[in-house]
């Protein structure tokens, strides 16, 4: 009598799992990348070293001795190596899933795969949100499950502390240009911004981008979402204008009902507007994939049938006493930030009344600009 399905599978099937890191819909992807690597640290250290200002060489007589430069070196004491796992108790699915009328192994085996597929998708929305945070902020901190790990990439403390004013009356374009001057004083040229898609349209509403663009009969007039982009471009060379609105569940639990209670958070701040500037190939920064604990496990295969390893890998173990089948996703995972200097993050004032009239007694005293709060 062939065995039944305990809802174990051979390790080798779980390694075409995990490896679709990049979502179609994700505009955090096309800005923070991802790459594969046997070592976080020596990666860290060659992709920061590569980002460096260039250091000028200098001419010399013939027969004679060169000068000798430096090595820039790279501040990695604070980098830490952060492990995102989670699991699931397969053995009560499995129970659930007869209970419900799936019959036959290899149906029961493709649910046990999907539950991997979807605890790997949870690993990958843990990477999304630490790149997002990184382009909010400058910096990426690890505070859950009794971790208290920050990571910071050397964004400094001016770049971070500008406020834009996006009221109908505000100076828009006098306060980007603040951040442009300063990125340009330290040698930047910014080519973007991220952001949310409310911001986008109280810049559509203010009364000073709406006379800049079409002239002053149009002040009021909504400012269509093309040409706001294209006065950016032409008047800043910021070409590159992402909205991010996606958001995550940052807990789940189970109600009083038996229904899941999802907490529903934001990737991208709504407050945050971050300029940059981008390598060659589009990108800020990178996200760096390693290899979890479990690829050191004897009999345990490091890589699919391709010869590639996946960026995340799903495991499972059983327990004797209480049987219970675990399946598991882990991955290694830390993102990275090119340069410090690429990055240059604005928080948007509030739009409530008070903030409003304060503002408004602010404009007719002087213009409004992106203060750095030192």
């Amino acid at each position: 009598m062939a065995e039944k399905f305990n809802g174990l599978i051979p390790q080798e099937e779980w390694l075409d799992v995990g490896f679709q890191v990049r979502r179609p819909n994700d505009p955090l992807d096309g800005l923070v990348g991802d790459i594969r690597t046997g070592n976080i640290m020596a990666k860290w250290q060659s992709i920061a070293a590569e980002y460096q200002t260039s250091i000028m060489a200098q001419f010399h007589a013939f027969d004679v001795e060169a000068n000798k430069t430096i090595r820039v070196p790279v501040d990695t004491h604070n980098i830490k190596k952060a492990l995102i796992k989670v699991k699931i108790d397969q053995s009560e699915l499995l129970q659930e899933y007869i209970n419900n009328g799936v019959q036959g192994d290899d149906e029961l085996k493709d649910y046990v795969l999907n539950d991997g597929i979807r605890l790997a998708d949870q690993v990958f929305t843990r990477s999304k949100v630490a790149k997002a945070e990184m382009l909010a902020t400058g910096r990426m901190t690890i505070k859950e499950n009794g971790l208290d790990l920050p990571v910071d990439y050397g964004v400094p403390a001016s770049h971070s502390s500008f406020e834009l004013d996006l009221s109908p009356e505000a100076d828009v374009d006098g306060q980007i240009q603040s951040i442009i001057d300063a990125a340009t004083d330290v040698g930047v040229t910014l080519t973007g911004f991220i952001t949310s898609r409310k911001n986008i349209t109280k810049m559509r509403r203010n009364k000073s981008l709406q006379t800049a663009i079409n002239g002053n009969i149009a002040a009021g007039a909504l400012v269509s979402q093309a040409a706001l982009y294209a006065h950016f471009e032409q008047e800043f060379g910021l070409s590159r204008i992402v909205t991010h609105d996606l958001t995550y569940g940052a807990a789940a639990k189970l109600g009083n009902d038996g229904r899941p209670v999802i907490d529903r958070k934001r990737y991208f701040p709504d407050n945050k507007i971050s300029f940059f500037v981008t390598d060659p190939a589009g990108y800020v920064g990178t996200g760096l994939w390693g290899d979890p604990p479990e690829t050191r496990l004897a009999g345990f295969y490091p890589v699919n049938a391709s010869g590639e390893a996946p960026y995340v890998y799903v495991t499972q173990k059983m327990e004797w006493d209480p049987a219970v089948l675990w399946t598991k996703a882990s991955g290694l995972f830390i993102p990275l930030l090119y340069d410090p200097n690429s990055l240059w993050i604005a928080t948007v004032k509030p739009s409530d009344v008070s903030s409003q009239s304060d503002v408004s007694s602010q404009s007719d005293s002087q213009p409004a600009k992106a203060a750095a709060k030192k």
